[in-house]
């Protein structure tokens, strides 16, 4: 195997992402001589052309275009690996590495990680991402847990439930239905929803339960971020259909309105791996999350 040339892999990457040498250079803290250098003998190495320099442009070659990704994921790789290395030699303390649904790392994790004590764990990263996606990070050991939707149990997991949720309806105060409580899904009948996008968990939630009680709804928004569906209920373009925690987090004009017949609900739990123990920051963490959110739930 060939000796890797980071040194060229990092010269690479910061002319692709800084679009010049000379910006490269000062990110690097080399001369723009050294950055094209360094370049140089990395395609020497490989034998391909991966920029294309000109007095004025430089541009990727479709060789460059395809290697950038891996490259940068390459050392996004090593400077996490080093720096988990530094911080356990500097402060004896690992990361403490949390995989979370937005909508939780939103509202609930703010006021359990002012409860971690300070000096606990170099960094607490927090991720937040999709259902499946956190439990892919789970699996390859990017996260220490995560937390998230739960269902059947997986033979690499330990699964902790934490406290189930319904999903309920943002109206205006000014819509008729504001006025009422609670109503059934079909009362959604005829009502432009918004919706996060159709893969996300709670989504696919719905559909079933729906599906089973043939009942069929007007889905004409699909956004991506919990944010974006609160903006465009409360501009008045349609009802925003979530989970009941993203009740709590708006504020007038939009208001909740419970859901029945049927009752759809999301069980929350956290994830972790049945074969790596948690390192003492994490454990900690664990137990934080563990006492405070299954004591939310007592209120839903």
């Amino acid at each position: 195997m060939e000796r890797f040339d980071i040194l060229g892999l990092q010269a690479f990457v910061g002319v692709a992402e800084q679009g010049s040498f000379r910006l490269a250079a000062e990110r690097l803290n080399l001369s723009a001589t050294a950055v094209s250098r360094r370049l140089q003998k990395l395609e020497d190495t490989l034998g391909v052309v991966l920029v294309s320099r000109t007095t004025r442009l430089v541009t990727l070659t479709r060789t460059g275009a395809e290697f950038l990704p891996r490259a940068q994921e390459v050392l996004s790789s090593l400077e996490g690996a080093i720096s988990d290395l530094r911080a356990q030699s500097h402060f004896g303390a690992a990361d403490v590495r949390i995989a979370c649904l937005p909508t939780i790392a939103a509202q609930l994790l703010p006021r359990i990680i002012a409860e971690f004590p300070e000096d606990a764990a170099n960094r607490v990263q927090i991720t937040d991402l999709s259902a499946m996606e956190i439990l892919e990070r789970v699996r390859d050991k990017r996260a220490d847990f995560g937390i998230s939707f739960i269902g059947a149990d997986h033979f690499d997991l330990i699964i902790e439930p934490l406290f189930s949720e319904p999903v309920v309806a943002l109206v205006r105060a000014d819509h008729p239905l504001a006025a009422k409580g609670t109503i059934t899904w079909q009362g959604l009948e005829g009502e432009r929803l918004i919706s996060i996008g159709q893969r996300s968990g709670t989504r696919r939630l719905i559909q079933t339960a729906l599906q089973s009680h043939s009942i069929a709804l007007d889905w004409v928004y699909d956004v991506q971020h919990l944010a974006t569906a609160v903006s465009l209920a409360a501009a008045g373009v349609g009802i925003a259909v979530l989970p009941a925690i993203a009740g709590e987090m708006v504020t007038p004009p939009l208001t909740p309105v419970g859901l029945t017949e049927p009752r759809v609900e999301r069980a929350i739990g956290l994830i972790r791996r049945n074969d790596m123990p948690l390192s003492p920051p994490a454990r900690l963490m664990r137990e934080i999350v563990m006492k405070r959110l299954k004591r939310a739930s007592g209120g839903r």
